[in-house]
């Protein structure tokens, strides 16, 4: 018996033994995230659902228990009412005065509620093991296998079916996932080289423009200085503001090089490896899933 009968002839045996269809479901799913190899092994060996018949017994008394559980809590909630309407004359006779700080039930010792404490206080999820498969472990929502922490739960356990099955599937697909992880390291190498390249060449374009802002600006002083001497003032001005106007130009170049090459390039270098960590990070929750599906083969 694969997993997708199983868990089909397990919500049939809740829903005979008097359980909602939906709370059944819910209960069935949460059973199913916590079974191990040993468990579908045992699973894969059912023939009918009289093979199960003890833990279809068990998930109804649990589930059983628990709705009378949070029935009666839902009840004692109820049943603690503040009265926000005028004084009754029953109301003077067993309370004090409401301007008392200390206010005390005359009749029954204990304190009367208070709007701050008149929310329904919320119980907390039972704490549950699961040891065996006649144990389910009810969740507090649906959490896909696949998409689990890698270092907490590892890969899913395969049915030997489902060995068998995926054993096949990676042996055919293994020359195309080849070329996939070829490409995707080739492209990232490409990326990696060309990111720390630009630095490089964003250093060396940074001592180029020192050099010619510098060579620009003794040109234009000298030049001009000369032309002041011998030719004509006016000139000899204009040729030393030019060389500062080169001066300054080259200037701003250094400066947005330097930022580009200190700040914008590492950036980029950064999310690159981040991305590169995110698509590794994923492989393993990928092929879980894939495991999944083998499983419901």
């Amino acid at each position: 018996m694969n997993i997708d009968t199983f868990s089909a002839q397990l919500v049939q045996s809740l829903t005979a033994r008097g359980i909602d269809g939906q709370t059944a479901n819910t209960y069935v799913k949460d059973l199913l995230h916590t079974l191990t190899e040993e468990d579908l092994r045992e699973i894969s060996g059912y023939g009918t659902k009289d093979d199960f018949m003890p833990l279809s017994d068990s998930l109804a008394a649990l589930i059983r228990e628990k709705n009378a559980r949070l029935t009666a809590q839902n009840t004692d909630a109820h049943t603690k009412v503040i009265r926000t309407g005028p004084i009754c004359p029953t109301d003077v006779e067993t309370r004090q005065p409401i301007g008392t700080d200390k206010l005390e039930h005359t009749k029954t010792g204990m304190q009367p509620i208070r709007a701050a404490e008149s929310a329904a206080v919320k119980s907390p999820q039972d704490a549950m093991e699961h040891t065996k498969i006649g144990v389910p472990v009810p969740g507090t929502e649906e959490v896909p296998l696949w998409e689990e922490e890698v270092g907490k739960r590892g890969f899913v356990p395969l049915t030997p079916r489902g060995k068998v099955f995926f054993g096949v599937l990676l042996l055919v697909t293994l020359p195309l996932s080849l070329c996939f992880a070829a490409m995707m390291l080739f492209i990232f190498v490409l990326c990696f080289l060309t990111v720390c390249a630009l630095i490089g060449a964003s250093f060396l374009m940074i001592g180029g423009e020192v050099v010619v802002g510098t060579a620009c600006f003794l040109v234009g002083v000298i030049y001009g200085i000369i032309q002041i001497c011998t030719t004509s003032v006016g000139i000899g001005i204009y040729e030393i503001g030019l060389g500062i106007i080169c001066a300054g130009v080259f200037l701003a170049l250094g400066v947005l090089t330097y930022y580009l090459a200190v700040r914008g390039l590492p950036y980029v270098l950064r999310q690159e490896l981040l991305f590169t960590r995110h698509l590794l990070r994923q492989v393993q929750p990928m092929i879980n899933r894939w495991r999944e599906e083998c499983n419901k083969r």
